[in-house]
């Protein structure tokens, strides 16, 4: 049997491996529960990202329903329920939330005026004085007014977090992260990413209604939708989204990006140092989504196909050629 690796699955997921192959692909996939796991987390991940180099001009809708009648025609019964799941997930471009654990570093700055709170490995959560609360998650910062509360509801982002907002029909609630966008709510439960080293300021709706505001325009989102704006390009786009699956996965966006800093971002989330084999190859450019739920060899593969590189490791040093 051949060695079913990333690379070979997601050669299959493009349609470009030969009939033979392609049947051991398919018969590894009903193997084991583990198995369908991990090739229908790894579509997730490969289509999400819109321009991602490995899936040029491929439309992931129609590949996935081609690749759906390529496995009916080759066996019955039909595919399985979960194979039906993640067809589900898969078309409505599932982003992510939440992990565990609680770690909280409040302090105040030199200016007496305004509380931050940072987080690092693990997420940790916030009681606000108006009793909303904040799960933030990992290598994010949350920053308010020290009196927040008494004058407006106003809270700055950098990174991801969610809210669950104490409804207040005088004091609208706001989520600035920057970049001409903010969040703005009465009482609902959301998802937001603002990621420093990301291209896209996200914003994904629970329960109630919110305002996402990008410059001079205004979106209105409902219970179920998710709204991307890149700053760069001032492009917005809004969409249906499977909550659970939002809630399930932890995916970071990149368009365009150098890789030295998508390397960096890996870096900080695994907490690993990646070295390049030759400083011109931190100036490519990628553009994809990774999710940082995988592990980090999976992560590594997906980036060093996408940019035609490879990658090496000798015990804890990672470098890239």
């Amino acid at each position: 049997m051949i060695e079913i690796d990333d690379t070979l699955l997601i050669e299959f997921l493009g349609g470009k491996l030969d009939a033979t192959t392609s049947a051991e692909v398919e018969r590894w996939y009903d193997a084991s529960d583990e198995n369908r796991r991990r090739l229908e987390r790894l579509y997730l991940v490969f289509f999400t990202g819109e321009r991602l180099s490995a899936a040029a001009a491929v439309d992931p809708n129609l590949s996935w329903q081609t690749l759906r009648r390529r496995i009916e025609a080759r066996r019955r019964p039909a595919p399985t329920k979960r194979l039906r799941t993640v067809v589900r997930y898969a078309a409505v471009f599932a982003v992510g939330l939440l992990t565990a654990g609680s770690l909280l570093f409040p302090y105040r700055s030199a200016d007496d005026r305004t509380c931050t709170v940072t987080t690092e490995e693990r997420a940790c959560s916030i009681r606000l004085s108006d009793g909303s609360n904040v799960r933030l998650m990992p290598h994010s910062q949350l920053r308010y007014a020290s009196d927040f509360g008494s004058e407006g509801r106003t809270v700055h982002l950098t990174g991801e977090a969610f809210f669950d907002i104490r409804k207040m029909a005088d004091a609208p609630f706001t989520v600035d992260a920057g970049k001409e966008t903010r969040t703005v709510v009465r009482g609902t439960k959301f998802n937001m990413k603002a990621y420093d080293d990301c291209s896209d300021i996200e914003t994904t709706l629970i329960e109630g209604v919110v305002d996402f505001h990008a410059g001079d325009r205004t979106v209105t989102l409902s219970p179920g939708q998710k709204i991307s704006y890149n700053p760069a390009n001032r492009k917005l786009m809004l969409r249906e989204v499977n909550v659970d699956a939002e809630l399930d996965a932890q995916l970071r966006s990149f368009q365009y990006v150098q890789l030295s800093k998508v390397v960096e971002s890996i870096g900080t989330h695994y907490g690993c140092d990646i070295a390049f084999g030759r400083e011109a190859l931190g100036e490519i450019l990628f553009t994809g989504t990774l999710d940082y739920n995988m592990p980090l060899r999976h992560v590594l593969e997906i980036v060093t196909l996408s940019t035609d590189t490879r990658f090496t490791r000798n015990g804890d040093k990672i470098t890239i050629l």
